[in-house]
This record gives C-alpha cells, sequence and structure tokens, in this order.
C-alpha cells in the first residue's frame, strides 16, 4: 500500500511531542530521526540557522547517548540514527530547494507495513499558502496536514514562560525577564511567539492551499480522547488507533500567570476565540473559560 506524507503543522506547545512518540510507537506509522525536520521553513525564509541548532542539538544528544551505552545494539542504532541526522543536516543547510531529496529522506525510514511517514514541524505553523500548496503536491499528492489548536491564551503563555526562563538562565532577573517577554509579545505582531498564536492566519493559508480532505483541525484538550485518536488514525489511514505515553511530555516550566497578565493576553487574543469558535463551532471548556475573560476586559 502506497504511503501518506503527514506534516503535522502545528501548533507549538500544542502536544506535537507526544504526537510524535505516539506515531513512533505505532507499527503502521514512521518519522525521520528527528522529529522537526525544519525544510520548508528554511527554504521559505532563506534562512536555515536557527533550524540546524535543533538539528545539531538532537545529534549532540544521540551521541551523549552512544557515548554513554555499553550495549552495542543502542550503539549501532545511535550511529545509524547520526548518519540519518547528518543527510538532513546536509538538506536543510543548503537553504535551497530540493523537493526530491525532501522525498527520499523521507522514505528511508518507511518498511513494508507502513501507511504513514510524518514531519512533525510547528514552525510550517507559520509558512505561505505557496508552500502548502507545493506540500500538498508531493509524493504523488498522498499527503494529509495536522493542525492541533490549544486554547490560545495557555498556548502563548506557554511560550511566554519557556522564554522567560532561557533569559533567566542567561542572568537576566527574573521579574526584568518577565515584564520583558510580556511587553514584546503584546507590543508586536511580528512578535514570534505571539505569531505562533494566529491560529486564524494559518488555517486560511492552509484552507487557499490544501483539498478539506487532506487537512484536519483538532482540539489539544481533546486530543488525549480515544475518539480523537480515533478519528486521527482513520484519517491518516491506520487500521489500529494510536496510543500516546501516558506521562506529560515537555509540560513546561510551572510558571504560572497571574490575573492581570491572563486578562491581557485573553483580550489580545479575542479574535482569535471568536474566529475558531465560528469557524469549528463549540469550544472546548478550557476555551470559553478564557473567551470568557476577554469579555471581562473588554
Amino acid at each position: 500500500m502506497a504511503v501518506t506524507f503527514l506534516y503535522c503543522i502545528g501548533a507549538a506547545k500544542a502536544g506535537t511531542t507526544w504526537l510524535a512518540r505516539a506515531l513512533r510507537n505505532h507499527d503502521q506509522a514512521a518519522l525521520p530521526p528527528i522529529k522537526e525536520t525544519h525544510y520548508f521553513d528554511s527554504v521559505e525564509n532563506g534562512s536555515s540557522i536557527w533550524a540546524l541548532d535543533q538539528l545539531i542539538r538532537v545529534r549532540s544528544d544521540v551521541r551523549a547517548e552512544m557515548a554513554a551505552s555499553s550495549d552495542d545494539k543502542t550503539r549501532v542504532r545511535n550511529t545509524r540514527r547520526v548518519q540519518e541526522i547528518d543527510r538532513w543536516l546536509a538538506l536543510v543547510g543548503a537553504q535551497r530547494r530540493n523537493d526530491a531529496v525532501y522525498q527520499k529522506l523521507m522514505m528511508r525510514p518507511v518498511g513494508p507495513a507502513h501507511r504513514v511517514v510524518a514531519d512533525v514541524t510547528p514552525a510550517y505553523a507559520l509558512l505561505k499558502s505557496d508552500t502548502y500548496a507545493r506540500m500538498a503536491a508531493l509524493n504523488e499528492g498522498r499527503t494529509r496536514f495536522l493542525m492541533i489548536l490549544r486554547d490560545p491564551v495557555d498556548r502563548l503563555w506557554s511560550n511566554i514562560a519557556m522564554t522567560v526562563t532561557r533569559r533567566t538562565e542567561k542572568g537576566m532577573p527574573f521579574d526584568a525577564a518577565r515584564a520583558a517577554v510580556l511587553a514584546e509579545v503584546t507590543s508586536s505582531k511580528n512578535n514570534p511567539e505571539r505569531a505562533r498564536s494566529d491560529y486564524v492566519g494559518t488555517l486560511d493559508r492552509l484552507e487557499n492551499a490544501v483539498p478539506a480532505d487532506q487537512r484536519m483541525v483538532l482540539f489539544f484538550e481533546d486530543l488525549f480522547q480515544s475518539e480523537t485518536l480515533t478519528k486521527l488514525s482513520k484519517f491518516l489511514g491506520l487500521d489500529t488507533p494510536l496510543e500516546g505515553p501516558k506521562e506529560r511530555i515537555n509540560a513546561g516550566t510551572g510558571l504560572q500567570m497571574n490575573s492581570a497578565e491572563r486578562a491581557q493576553l485573553a483580550d489580545l487574543l479575542r479574535p482569535q476565540y471568536s474566529n475558531i469558535q465560528s469557524r469549528l463551532g463549540s469550544l472546548p471548556q478550557r476555551w470559553q473559560d478564557n473567551l470568557e475573560e476577554s469579555m471581562v476586559t473588554s
């Protein structure tokens, strides 16, 4: 049976790592040696510096595991994984379009039993419609797109908290880092954390480029339910439902919003709530609670 390419295009901080684990553990699904290939965003942006940093970090982790292991099978497996990562590094580092090589690398982990091979790169949520159309046409059109939507305030705060933590680790005082990151997010539409919360923009570009039967939108808050996983598995052509790890993945820093911060972000993101509600119908309870918060501040 022909293999389908799955592009999970986000959202960031919305269960994509958990989904990648679930796919990697399924007998009929395969992934490259890295969760996020960053091929399409590197080509579109004309810069691969950030993407290469991500790939090199994964490579370094695998190399460290190799060095620490005394098991020959583990060392051989990780040696092969490093070799595969090097192939992706060469493609992404070239910063030019080479879809034929991308397809070839995507197919390398595919075996006779596999139905799906997935590229789970949340940065793809920021791609242009033309790029989505090009992605949809690859693999002779056997492609699927998945977008996971997490409550906009929760998702954005998760990004903010991560950035605050990184700045404090570099020596910036905590209170100053918290105030600075929040100000950056709320003052500029071009702020990267804020841009990743523009679900409406992503869905507009996706719908303009990809046929309805090739795309699916799910709520993060529903992702872990058996009904949702069964629906997703059928969309991907899998015979049995996906099952993910029981533990939370990349659970976050634990930094909590105060009421003023929550109200500020809810007001900022109010258009996202209303548009997604009109688009998809009823919202999860968590979304409804934060939508009410935005109405209180209006």
